[in-house]
């Protein structure tokens, strides 16, 4: 890209031109000039006339008409103050001048919005010049050149929310939005769903929290179980190594060490779209099955840990997943080990041998060291015992919808909810105080790290709301606690999780017994156990349940004990 300067001694001749013979620039990309601000600027040449000439050059398909490169605002403004001639230098440019001088003109004024400098800086790229280039023309590393420019590359919803002055959104910084604009669209699409919650869930995110918010749904290559060069387990994405959704190959818009080193991948290379790597996970995880399968029969899968299982994985696996949290490793040749296979973390696929506790092997051992011999089935379980893991399945069901109701809950809804709180005379209304629980609770607001105005603004605008709005401020607040203690866990805390469900639902109005019942539909009690009495012990064979929501119920036993609840709907 050329650098246009005026060469010493030089003289850009200045005239006026008729407004109605200039014509503006289709190369502007600024965001629409608002009326209001014409409006204000036509005012201000009304009083001290025009202050600075455009810059125009002769029309290249208008003859005795200008193009203007630099000033539509102003000429605009002119207009509007009934002026019928405005100041102009007239310079002779091609078209690779012109592009030059309005580029320099639209970044080098006050205070541009990052959007529309990446739509210039893009329009450059699109007339064929290159990162290097545009960063010499404009005095810029070309790693700012080009992470400015990826902010064209936002999704449409990220693009909406952005410009909508009252949103959350609206007061990302531009390493806010760079974080955000180098993810794939897919990924994108991923952190706006819910209404930004992910992103927004725990209060404002200073850019430390969003570049972690957007690393936990992202998977390092060095950790993935397949082989990184296989072509086949998702042929239209093909193999890891030459996917362009991995931040190795975009070492300008990620840190260098994410750069591919001496052809192999970094150890902080990682995929850029969960929606693809689900699916090669899927897929290799059903390969490595099957082949496992044939030489242990009784495999099981297993997930260890508390983590969320992928969406793709429970939809490929909805009832044959056993969910341990801590489980006993053990030789292939003990009394109690069973076959297993990990679905999930770098080591999906592979075979493990666990003691399994409270049951024997569902089915043979036929693994190293084992034999046919030793193979055993399922170990009993009395009724009691067998009742009270329904229990919890149908307690998870309860967590489940009490927090999908949590999460639909708008400001909007919660003011109405505090007025009909006030209104009711049962013991959990007549002790309802939302800052109480604030107190007790503590409020889903992180702190904001950048110093800037946005949390005294926010007080300010409390303060001037009216009587009952913070009252349903400091609930919503609450209730983005609530959200979270009923999500991500198993099965060791679904029983304290459905205590605290019933507590919320009996403060809030919700119908819980409602939920229950749907529970009791959904997870029926086997018409098999009639004929069985409560020390009796039948062998079964064990299918996890795998509810709705982020919780993974193991298959341990446990007693259920709920909480009073006297108001259980209105």
């Amino acid at each position: 890209m050329k650098v246009v300067k005026a060469k010493s001694g030089d003289k850009v001749p200045l005239r006026m031109l008729s407004v109605d013979r200039l014509v503006p620039t289709p190369d502007n990309r600024r965001r629409p000039i608002t009326q209001a601000s014409v409006a204000s600027l036509a005012k201000s040449m009304v009083k001290d006339g025009i202050l600075q000439p455009v810059v125009v050059r002769p029309h290249p398909e208008k003859e005795g008409h200008w193009e203007i490169r630099a000033g539509e605002r102003r000429w605009r403004a002119a207009k509007l103050a009934g002026i019928t001639e405005i100041p102009a230098f007239v310079r002779k440019l091609d078209d690779e001048e012109a592009l030059s001088v309005t580029i320099a003109e639209n970044l080098q004024r006050e205070n541009p919005h990052p959007l529309e400098e990446a739509a210039t800086i893009q329009l450059a790229f699109d007339r064929g010049y290159d990162v290097k280039a545009v960063a010499a023309r404009l005095g810029k590393t070309p790693q700012y050149i080009a992470r400015r420019a990826s902010l064209t590359k936002l999704s449409k919803a990220w693009t909406e929310e952005i410009l909508k002055p009252e949103s959350d959104a609206s007061r990302f910084t531009v390493e806010h939005l760079e974080l955000i604009a180098r993810l794939p669209e897919e990924t994108q699409n991923l952190l706006s769903e819910d209404g930004f919650a992910t992103v927004f869930r725990q209060g404002f995110p200073g850019v430390g929290d969003l570049r972690r918010i957007i690393e936990r749904g992202l998977r390092s290559l060095k950790a993935m179980p397949w082989k990184l060069d296989d072509e086949t387990l998702e042929p239209k994405a093909g193999s890891c190594l030459n996917c362009p959704k991995r931040s190795g190959l975009h070492p300008l818009l990620f840190e260098a060490e994410d750069a591919p080193q001496g052809g192999k991948v970094s150890k902080t290379d990682r995929c850029l779209d969960p929606g693809c790597f689900e699916r090669k996970q899927v897929a290799h995880v059903i390969g490595c099955e099957s082949a496992l399968r044939q030489e242990h029969p009784g495999l099981q899968l297993v997930q260890v840990g508390i983590d969320r299982l992928p969406d793709a994985l429970r939809a490929s696996y909805p009832d044959r997943i056993i969910h341990l949290y801590n489980p006993k490793v053990v030789k292939s040749s003990a009394q109690r080990a069973t076959p297993a296979m990990l679905v999930s973390g770098p080591k999906a696929g592979t075979l493990e041998y666990f003691d399994l506790g409270d049951r024997e092997p569902m089915t043979g051992n036929t693994g190293k060291g084992g034999s046919e011999g030793s193979a055993k089935k399922a170990g009993p379980l009395t009724l009691a015992e067998r009742k009270a893991r329904l229990q919890k399945r149908r307690d998870a069901f309860l967590v489940g919808r009490v927090n999908e109701q949590l999460r639909a809950l708008t400001p909007e809804l919660l003011a109405k909810t505090v007025v009909e709180i006030q209104v009711r005379t049962d013991d959990a209304a007549k002790r309802f105080d939302p800052l109480a629980l604030v107190l007790a609770f503590g409020t889903s607001t992180r702190a904001d790290r950048d110093h800037d105005e946005g949390a005294w603004i926010r007080y300010e605008e409390l303060l001037a709301r009216k009587a009952e709005l913070p009252l349903a401020t400091a609930l919503h607040e609450v209730v983005q606690v609530w959200a979270r203690r009923l999500g991500g866990s198993d099965t060791h805390a679904v029983t304290a999780q459905a205590n605290d469900a019933l507590r919320i639902c009996e403060i809030l109005g919700i119908d819980s017994m409602e939920i229950e019942s749907e529970a009791a539909t959904a997870i029926p009690t086997p018409k098999s156990w009639a004929s069985l009495s409560d020390n009796s012990t039948a062998v079964i064979e064990i299918a996890p349940f795998e509810p709705t929501g982020r919780y993974t119920p193991d298959a341990r036993s446990g007693k259920t004990k709920h909480l009073p609840v006297k108001h259980r709907g209105k």
